[in-house]
């Protein structure tokens, strides 16, 4: 059986914007093992009692640390209203000389999607980059 967690780093009283900077530092910031024990803690605890046994039951842990998954989108509740050129995404995905940037954060959606469609642009915006 494939057992598929997801936890999501947080901070109660931060603002959107910080708490997804927050979980970025986290997932970069707690080694595997960490993540391993804790996976294997909570496993235990939840199913022990019906003869789960970690040491005995879990083949392997994969460990994805999908930071681009706090891909910051502009909240309307909280941020304040930019021109369309002036959203902080647009401005942070400039081309800087031969420099072109793609990632999700470029598109401020945190999905595979968004990450494939920057690199697109970037490649579109490099082809026009004399050398």
């Amino acid at each position: 059986m494939v057992v598929f967690m997801v936890r999501t780093p947080c901070q109660p009283g931060l603002s959107q914007r910080e708490q997804h900077r927050v979980g970025r530092v986290e997932l970069y910031d707690v080694s595997f093992e960490t993540m391993e024990r804790n996976i294997r803690d909570q496993l235990a605890r939840m199913l022990g009692p019906g003869g789960f046994d970690p040491a005995r039951d879990i083949e392997g842990i994969t460990v994805g640390r999908w930071a681009h998954g706090y891909a910051y989108s502009c909240n309307s509740l909280f941020d304040p209203e930019f021109a369309d050129e002036e959203l902080p995404n647009v401005v942070g995905r400039k081309p800087f000389g031969r420099l072109a940037i793609a990632n999700s954060d470029a598109g401020a959606v945190a999905y595979m999607d968004t990450a494939i469609d920057e690199a697109y642009r970037a490649v579109q915006e490099l082809s026009h980059c004399q050398s």
